[in-house]
């Protein structure tokens, strides 16, 4: 198969490269920012494998069309809209260059296009409404133009190689620690699933080949409380850490998301890890790499 895979580079990307890689049945070309790390794909970039990067402009990915037929498109580049960034970044990232390269694709007859999008409410934030606003284009293209559109609706998903940076390693790394952690009250309740699960999802979906339009929610179909993980963990790590719940102020209208999976279940055999099983080896894992780098 030869895929397209917008945003290549980032976390969940560079995992869907390396396992599409792994099956040596694909072509590979994906797009990158001038900044992007291409750290996470080392090993891979070299003549031994039939991948390509290409610079994340529609000039570069319409002179790739001209010269290779794309089987499927892979949209997983994204904006969330962090450190200030305006607005403008957001619908570029999340609305504009994918619905270019969707536009572009209808035009030379591709017609498999897979966009991952987020299981939050739609006016939550920038980040999840730009979703949706992608997603309704894609509905529309499926519509007049035949083509199969998925829209991979995630959940909260983690893993032991995620960037510390975000809420769930961060959580594990700072309680591993003994560092004092600020949190929130924690009573929304959030779907959470492994990335690995998540890989699955999308292989799974692929290879099915639904027609039209989907919108397929990947999740547990279990949605524990923020204060609930946040126990868990910091019981998982010795309990050595001081918690202040309440510390930070909740955001106005936090939400509770559960996954309705079944839609997964309908095409896959559809077997997530269950969060605790897969928080407790993330937390395993992480001390083994803490134990090896100290």
């Amino acid at each position: 198969m030869r895929v397209l895979i917008l945003g290549g580079s980032g976390y969940l990307g560079s995992k869907i490269i390396r396992q599409m890689i792994s099956e040596n049945r694909h072509t590979i070309v994906f797009t990158k920012r001038p900044s992007s790390d291409l750290g996470r794909l080392n090993g891979f970039l070299d003549n031994r494998h039939k991948i390509k990067a290409l610079p994340a402009t529609i000039e570069a990915v319409e002179t790739a069309m001209e010269y290779e037929k794309f089987d499927l498109i892979l949209n997983m580049a994204c904006s969330y809209g962090r450190k200030n960034m305006l607005y403008t970044n957001v619908i570029e990232a999340n609305i504009e260059f994918p619905l270019r390269v969707l536009n572009c694709a209808v035009e030379k007859g591709i017609k498999k296009y897979l966009t991952i999008g987020t299981g939050l409410p739609d006016e939550l934030n920038m980040y999840s409404f730009s979703k949706k606003m992608f997603s309704e284009f894609g509905r529309y293209y499926a519509s007049y133009y035949d083509v199969d559109f998925y829209n991979m609706k995630l959940e909260m998903f983690y893993g032991a190689d995620e960037p510390r940076n975000r809420f769930i390693p961060n959580l594990i790394d700072k309680m591993l620690n003994g560092e004092e952690v600020d949190v929130t009250e924690g009573t929304q309740h959030r779907d959470i699933v492994s990335v690995n699960d998540i890989l699955y999802a999308i292989q799974m979906v692929i290879n099915y080949n639904l027609k039209g339009y989907n919108e397929i929610p990947v999740g547990t179909g279990v949605a524990p409380s923020i204060s609930e993980l946040v126990d868990f963990i910091w019981e998982e790590t010795g309990k050595k850490s001081k918690v202040n719940k309440g510390s930070i102020p909740m955001r106005k209208n936090e939400p509770d998301c559960v996954a309705d999976v079944k839609i997964l279940s309908s095409i896959c055999e559809w077997h997530p890890v269950y969060w605790k099983n897969g928080i407790r080896e993330m937390i395993q894992k992480m001390r083994n790499k803490n134990e090896i780098t100290d």
